[in-house]
């Protein structure tokens, strides 16, 4: 193969079309569940969180950083070598994050792009959300840090830190009207769970 960096985005492709795949099997497997089948905790009314169009914003630039990072230095031939198998590595970063976000996926009825709980929205406790309070964010993470150790420039690197400063203040947002809508109940699982690394942070 001339270039071998061209299947990063293959890779990335994969990622989404995974994403896009499990969100509509997930949307009809849903749409046929019988109406409050779930244990979980349920909203009452709906809330949005404060500035909840600009952390998304923020994450949209962050995005725009990556992919223009990406085809920057894989459409010039200009990725750097850091060490050998560092496409393989990265490779597998991503690919963790798409298992991530599947199994996320799998036990959150009620995701949305911005932050905001609609009435019904179900508190997600089981599968990854056990150890991480925003799963989804974190597989958002991977890809960035799967990315920049694929293409390690400074571009992807300053990409994959402005993902993960967008995906910190999404979930901060999202925890503040997780507590206002589910009181006790978010503050117990907020206790026992870490944002995004278990045992860090």
């Amino acid at each position: 193969m001339q270039n071998p960096d061209t299947l990063l985005y293959a890779v990335h492709n994969l990622f989404w079309t995974t994403f896009g795949v499990t969100l509509l099997i997930l949307k009809l497997r849903y749409r046929r569940a019988a109406e409050g089948a779930s244990p979980a905790p349920v909203s009452k009314e709906e809330h949005t969180a404060g500035f909840s169009r600009a952390f998304l914003a923020f994450h949209m630039v962050a995005f725009g950083v990556m992919y223009f990072g990406i085809f920057n230095a894989v459409q010039r031939q200009r990725v750097p070598f850091w060490f050998a198998g560092q496409r393989i590595t990265g490779t597998i970063v991503v690919a963790i994050g798409a298992v991530l976000m599947v199994s996320a996926l799998t036990y959150f009825r009620s995701w949305r792009f911005r932050a905001t709980l609609d009435q019904g929205h179900q508190l997600a406790t089981g599968g990854p959300f056990r150890i991480l309070r925003h799963p989804i964010y974190m597989a958002l993470n991977l890809l960035a840090l799967g990315s920049a150790i694929w293409v390690p420039t400074p571009i992807l690197w300053i990409a994959a830190v402005l993902m993960a400063v967008g995906s910190d203040l999404r979930g901060r947002a999202e925890e503040r009207i997780l507590e206002d809508a589910f009181g006790n109940s978010y503050r117990d699982y907020r206790r026992r769970t870490a944002r995004f690394l278990p045992g860090i942070y």
